[in-house]
């Protein structure tokens, strides 16, 4: 399981059910209503 985070995009590679759970973890982590835009900001954020 493979994911990638850039500026404007998430990759993930692996099983469909592997995606499944990862999906379900960042929906945890960044709560329901949650943007994928403000996502991907906010995790890129907290890299830097």
């Amino acid at each position: 399981m493979k994911s990638h985070f850039s500026s404007n995009r998430i990759t993930a590679r692996g099983k469909a059910w592997q995606i499944r759970i990862l999906l379900s973890q960042w929906t945890k982590e960044a709560g329901g209503g949650t943007k994928v835009k403000d996502f991907i900001q906010r995790h890129n954020a907290v890299l830097k």
